[in-house]
């Protein structure tokens, strides 16, 4: 009971009908398949050595922590889970760190360029748009709660 006497009702986020448009399951579940082949071919095609040691398991990793949160935003965005908001939000962290990491690790010439091209053209838009859905979902959860509290 509050102050005044009266229950406080609480948020039930399983309650909450997230709106994802459906181009969203097809980009996150469809990226996070493209990107298994690209993975597997950096596994096998980087050198194990690049002024660190484990550099391909490096990018490996971070290719698979990238495929793993595509596919779950993808799914939480099938079934429209409010959990999209940590998932979308996650994809377009890594991606960030990705673009930021493929220009800064190439030191100039056509790998330099290609790691500038792929970040703006393909990460950066993709990561906005992660962030725009986590927005979006998120505005719903907010308008859910404050609808919830004027009851």
């Amino acid at each position: 009971m509050s102050a005044g006497g009266k229950a406080k009702s609480k948020l039930k986020v399983d309650s909450i009908v997230i709106r994802i448009p459906s181009w969203a399951v097809k980009l996150y579940t469809g990226t996070a398949i493209l990107l298994i082949p690209w993975t597997l071919y950096l596994g096998w095609s980087l050198p194990a050595r690049h002024l660190s040691s484990h550099w391909d398991v490096s990018w490996t990793g971070l290719d698979i922590a990238l495929i793993v949160s595509f596919l779950l935003t993808g799914i939480m965005a099938y079934v429209r889970s409010m959990w999209i908001v940590i998932t979308a939000s996650t994809t377009g962290s890594f991606l960030l760190v990705d673009a930021w990491f493929d220009i800064l690790t190439e030191h100039s010439g056509p790998l330099f360029h290609q790691a500038v091209v792929t970040a703006v053209v393909l990460e950066i838009p993709l990561a906005l748009t992660s962030f725009y859905i986590a927005g979006h979902a998120l505005q719903r959860v907010k308008r859910h709660a404050l609808k919830t509290n004027r009851r």
